[in-house]
């Protein structure tokens, strides 16, 4: 009988290796488009009214857009996309350890957890960013005409049970990778 020893990794299969690095260059490559596309999006007028008219939910409804909302927007956004930039650099670096041969490791198991919990995360908040954000484009409009949106969508309900489904696969990959080591021990 043989024993693979551990730590050592195996050697990586060029397919594997080719796969990691490009998972992981275009995770880090969507967080920074992302960082990007918010001062883009919040200082252009015509992105931004296109935005509006075909993805918030205030439609044709009457907004005002100046300097001040125009940065708390920018924020607000920010602050919505914190966990999707999480979850991708957690991608990232998940991919990169696969890149280098280390796939069944604890660490890996960890940072499938927190990619899942990253998602609940996501999918928590976006309600209130969405309330945040109608608020703050439509806080300078008349008196009577300030619009609050709360909303839970399909696809919000999806990341939450995403991210559980990657919380066990991360609970039951670290079981396996602890139970691998113990029985690897064993001579």
């Amino acid at each position: 009988m043989s024993v693979i020893a551990f730590p050592y990794p195996a050697p990586v299969e060029p397919r594997l290796r080719r796969i990691g690095r490009i998972v992981a260059i275009g995770a880090l490559v969507c967080v920074a488009g992302a960082v990007l596309a918010v001062p883009l999006l919040w200082s252009s007028d015509e992105l931004l009214r296109h935005w509006i008219a075909t993805q918030s939910p205030l439609g044709a409804r009457p907004y005002t857009l100046h300097p001040g909302t125009r940065l708390v927007g920018a924020l607000i956004s920010l602050v919505g996309l914190a966990p999707v930039l999480y979850a991708l650099w957690q991608l990232s670096m998940l991919f990169s350890r696969f890149a280098r041969g280390e796939v069944f490791v604890t660490g890996n198991a960890w940072r499938i957890r927190r990619m899942g919990l990253a998602l609940i995360a996501n999918a928590l908040i976006s309600p209130l960013v969405q309330m945040l954000t109608t608020i703050n484009l439509t806080r300078a409009n008349e008196p009577g005409q300030i619009v609050v949106m709360f909303g839970i969508e399909q696809s919000q309900v999806l990341s939450v049970l995403s991210g559980l489904a990657l919380v066990a696969f991360a609970t039951v990959m670290a079981d396996a990778v602890r139970l691998w080591h113990e029985n690897s021990e064993i001579i």
